[in-house]
């Protein structure tokens, strides 16, 4: 297998728990877009990016008009992945694919309890729900048009007015229009989940090795080998599962986002929440608050581009919740990561060649979609309880 990140991990302990023999490259075990995770496990937040509202967003910042959302390059790949996902973005699609997601996402959380269960590391799962907030009362209706179109898919949300949005935190900026409370939604610490994922794959039986991959070897239609850094390692199957990087990931970008970690022993906040307005999510964990945001399509971003994005970020959060700005005055911790994104917004997990299998495109929806993609790739292989022999 390649790829261990969430996807990866998961994928490794599922298959090694129904009799295979796995091995794991990555050249850095649970880092990659996992590490730089919200930590949102969201049956509400299934949509896929590819709809007529994100097409404009993304049109607008062609222009440069929003520095939360812009675009690396215009390089050929890029265009055509540009071009694929308008004709993505035609009305009505996103709320079919939604429905496609809600189901396997819904799941998540308790496959994390069980995670933690076996693994004994606290994942810091946290049932308490997610705040969807919006200072305009135009977006505050564009998304409970939204939540009311998934209630048929079991998705069950509530309406808060201003008042009740304050009295449920105190803390919140006092601009806000309202939110849409969406109860089934959890959270966890992203990192703790990914290291609980390696550790369980590691007692299954899983073998990681820290290696950079080079390239697939193929031939007459079949995957031979791995050539990495390490070595070439061979196989009976293969699985790909190393999100927006090299080999593999056809039609798939990278959308670089950006988490910032804010020590803080006494969050502001209790409940994670989300600005409508710029799609900055705050996740209050036991000894920090993670805040996440930026989408920026294609390209490797700079450090000019680290700068601009995170301070656009940090000023989002703090105008949600205006006692980050003090918080923030201390040291915090930034993250970039590379979320896989596909032109249609949903996770390719399918047979890619005859002994290959593609997990990736899971855009951020990896934490919520990881558990759900481990059993699918493990159907893809087959139910049987026989040893895939891995050799170096």
């Amino acid at each position: 297998m390649i790829g261990a990140g969430i996807i990866g991990a998961l994928i490794g302990r599922e298959l090694a728990g129904r009799g295979l023999g796995v091995v794991l490259l990555d050249p850095e075990p649970g880092r990659g877009a996992s590490i730089g995770n919200a930590g949102m496990i969201v049956p509400s937040f299934t949509r896929p990016m590819a709809d007529p509202a994100t097409l404009w967003e993304g049109l607008r910042a062609m222009t440069g008009g929003d520095p939360l959302l812009t675009v690396g390059s215009l390089s050929p790949a890029v265009l055509t992945w540009l071009a694929r996902f308008a004709v993505a973005a035609r009305p009505g699609r996103a709320g079919r694919s939604a429905a496609r997601l809600v189901g396997p996402a819904r799941t998540a959380a308790d496959e994390y309890a069980n995670l933690a269960a076996e693994t004994g590391i606290d994942l810091s799962v946290a049932g308490d729900g997610w705040l969807q907030v919006a200072r305009s009362p135009a977006v505050l209706r564009r998304r409970l048009l939204l939540a009311r179109a998934l209630t048929k898919n079991g998705v069950d949300h509530e309406v808060l007015t201003q008042a009740e949005l304050r009295a449920r935190e105190p803390e919140l900026g006092p601009d806000l229009a309202g939110a849409v409370f969406f109860p089934g939604d959890s959270s966890l610490d992203p990192a703790a989940a990914t290291r609980a994922a390696l550790v369980a794959a590691e007692l299954r039986g899983v073998i990681i090795h820290s290696a950079r991959v080079i390239s697939l070897v193929r031939r007459h239609g079949e995957v031979t080998a791995v050539k990495t850094d390490l070595g070439e390692f061979n196989a009976t199957h293969y699985v790909l599962a190393n999100g927006a990087g090299p080999p593999g990931g056809r039609g798939v970008q990278p959308g670089w986002g950006w988490s910032i970690d804010v020590p803080a022993k006494h969050p502001p906040i209790s409940t994670p929440l989300m600005g409508l307005d710029d799609h900055v999510v705050c996740n209050p964990l036991p000894d920090r608050i993670r805040i996440t945001g930026g989408m920026r399509i294609g390209g490797t971003p700079e450090d000019r581009h680290d700068h601009a994005a995170t301070t656009a970020i940090q000023q989002a959060a703090e105008q949600l919740v205006p006692a980050l700005h003090d918080l923030c005055e201390g040291t915090i911790t930034i993250t970039r990561a590379a979320r896989p994104m596909t032109p249609n917004g949903l996770p390719r997990v399918a047979r890619t060649g005859r002994n290959l299998i593609t997990a990736t495109g899971h855009g951020t929806l990896g934490m919520t979609l990881a558990p759900a993609t481990a059993t699918t790739v493990a159907q893809l292989l087959g139910h049987g309880g026989h040893r895939a022999e891995v050799s170096r």
